[in-house]
């Protein structure tokens, strides 16, 4: 009954997001270690969005490491454990807390050894910029631990770039690029502190191919201005990280985007045609989004709960009007026309981020 009810909510996201973005792009599956342990490092810039498309898009069953804090809510707690969500402890949980990491890690080692797949994002903090940064060496320990428990263990790991054309607007497209599995057993140094040296450089190399890396912090706003003159696609960072290296402070004019008007007006008529839902989202949720990350993350959650709950209330008042079958009609059309506005009509607006 537990695995009917994990694929049932598995799906059911999958179809969400397939509402939510213009495209999905995925690379790199093919690559993936068959029945062997491993852990899968992702960067990360979209809060709650990048584990579900992981988690949709991978054909894994994967384990979270989740910031501990998101466990206090009562309600949602017994959820996230459903869900193969693991709470992780940081310094701000309070001092104390961090000993109950020990017991995280053994349950970790213990699904490496059991051949599980486990998610973590090494870089311990989600920002909006395109740029990978430095990672965390907590992600190390978890393999220390492992190899502790089992020391033949043949341990993958799997850097995932996440791409974002404007990660906190609507409608969005990303891309996942999964990188090669890199086997730790080859990564192995006498001396610990070489080992964990070795691991963070070697992710940190495949990372900055998987997705797009601006690594100057002076030069950044310039860079990424230009980049977005130029119109590269985000999608794809082999791309856009070549064209960062061929920059040209002389070579990039700006240009103004192709088709505005008709962007705002289609725009206008999906306001139109969502308008109550759009009027619940601009006056009472979105104020009340903590920070820019997680503006795609209360933006999706908002849409998966109200788009079900509206249509099933404009069902039943159609229904009163038109015949049941009218009614349906009606509802599936709306669906449909929203569904061709997120994938062809509309247009994001690119953050400065």
């Amino acid at each position: 009954m537990r695995q009917i009810g994990y694929y049932f909510f598995k799906y059911w996201i999958s179809l969400g997001l397939f509402f939510y973005f213009k495209k999905i792009r995925i690379t790199g599956l093919d690559d993936m270690p068959s029945n062997k342990p491993t852990l899968l490092l992702s960067n990360h810039q979209n809060a709650l969005l990048d584990v579900l498309l992981i988690a949709t898009k991978s054909n894994l069953k994967p384990w979270y490491l989740t910031r501990s804090d998101v466990f206090k809510n009562k309600l949602f707690s017994p959820l996230f454990y459903f869900l193969q969500m693991l709470p992780i402890y940081r310094m701000r949980d309070g001092k104390d807390t961090l000993a109950k990491n020990e017991a995280i890690f053994n349950r970790c080692g213990d699904l490496l050894a059991d051949r599980q797949t486990l998610l973590i994002f090494p870089e311990a903090n989600h920002n909006l910029k395109r740029r990978v940064r430095p990672l965390s060496k907590g992600f190390t320990r978890i393999i220390f631990k492992a190899f502790e428990q089992n020391p033949d263990l043949d341990l993958q790991l799997v850097p995932i770039g996440q791409n974002y054309k404007s990660a906190a607007s609507f409608p969005d497209s990303t891309a996942l690029c999964f990188g090669k599995p890199i086997a730790v057993q080859d990564l192995l140094e006498e001396h610990t502190n070489k080992t964990v040296s070795q691991i963070k450089l070697t992710v940190t190399k495949q990372l900055k191919q998987l997705t797009t890396h601006i690594d100057s912090e002076t030069g950044y706003d310039y860079i990424l201005t230009a980049l977005k003159n130029e119109g590269i696609d985000f999608l794809n960072p082999e791309l856009a990280n070549n064209s960062i290296k061929n920059l040209d402070a002389k070579g990039f004019l700006k240009t103004e985007a192709k088709h505005q008007v008709l962007n705002k007006i289609m725009k206008w008529i999906f306001v139109l045609l969502n308008l109550p839902l759009v009027f619940v989202w601009r006056t009472f949720i979105k104020p009340k989004v903590p920070e820019p990350e997680f503006m795609s993350t209360f933006r999706f959650a908002f849409s998966m709960i109200a788009y079900p709950i509206c249509y099933l209330l404009f069902l039943a008042l159609l229904a009163n009007v038109f015949s049941i079958k009218k009614a349906c009609l009606i509802i599936v059309l709306h669906a449909f026309c929203n569904i061709l506005f997120v994938k062809f009509a509309l247009t994001s607006s690119v953050q400065r981020k």
